[in-house]
Parts: structure tokens; sequence; C-alpha cells
């Protein structure tokens, strides 16, 4: 085979691959992030709506390496970026608990805080063995389970109150 012809027809296999490969990542989400030159921290993100009542959050200082950092965080004050990856728990019964942990991650970066649920008794006892970074209760089931009695000497009570806005 002439080297031309050779060229010609490995540059059209390029092309050819190239194009089966290259057209489904660009339609990607992700295709689409790199193209445009977002990405998880700078992207637009929906900050959701915190619920309306009270709410204690439990934070294991011994586990958290910027403690200051997250008190003012979950007292609601304006911070700066942090790196830190948390885990926060909230009660399977606890809906409000719930909404407000997501509240919480929205206004975080993507995946900066993974929110798990479990049994209630099951996370107060890792509270009270201090097994947990965060816990987010509402007030109606931290009064009802005493979940503020006992706790170790590392473990800090942050008090939130939160009102829906009506416009």
């Amino acid at each position: 085979m002439k080297p031309v012809r050779l060229a010609l027809h490995l540059g059209l296999d390029v092309l050819v691959i190239a194009g089966a490969i290259g057209i489904p990542v660009l339609c990607s989400g992700y295709g689409r992030s790199v193209v445009s030159g977002t990405d998880a921290v700078s992207s637009a993100s929906v900050v959701i709506d915190a619920p309306s009542g009270a709410f204690t959050v439990l934070l294991n200082e011994d586990r958290l390496e910027e403690r200051d950092f997250w008190r003012a965080f979950f007292a609601g004050e304006e911070v700066d970026f942090c790196f830190e990856d948390i885990s926060c728990t909230v009660a399977r019964t606890d809906p409000a608990a719930l909404t407000m942990a997501q509240s919480f991650a929205s206004r975080l970066a993507e995946h900066q805080m993974t929110i798990r649920q479990e049994d209630m008794t099951l996370m107060l006892s890792k509270a009270d063995h201090g097994n947990m970074q965060v816990i987010i209760l509402s007030e109606e089931l931290a009064l009802h389970y005493a979940a503020l009695s006992g706790l170790p000497a590392g473990i800090r009570a942050v008090d939130v109150t939160s009102q829906e806005e009506t416009t």
C-alpha cells in the first residue's frame, strides 16, 4: 500500500473512532461540564430551604478537623470554604431533621456532607460513645429521647431555629 493511501486510511479510521466515542461523551453531563468549564465547586447549585422548627445539631469535635468552621456553619453564620468532608446522621423517624440535613448539605460543595439515616436508639448510642461526626435531631425527638443528657465531653450541641419565610 502506498504511504499516502495508508495515511489517508489511518486518518479516516481515527476520525470514525473519535466520532463514535466523542459524540456520546460530549452529549453526556460530564461532557457538557467539560466544554462549559464548570465543575462541582463553581457550578450553580440549588439551596434547599430549611424546614421551620427548632433543631439540635450534635458535633463530635474530637472527630472534626475544622471545629470552628462547622460550629459557625451549623449556627447559620457566613463561612468560607472548607475542604473537610463530614458524615451526618439523622433518625429514620425524623423527616424534618432529614430535610434540615439536606438543606445544610445543599449549602456545601457536592458530596462534602453525606447523610445517613439510622434507627434513633442506635444513633444515640453512637453519640454516647463518640462514634459519629454530626447528628441532626428535631427538638421534639431530642426531648422525647433525652438526647442531650449524658453526652461525652467532646460532643457539642448547637441549637438551630429555622422559620419559613412568608412572602
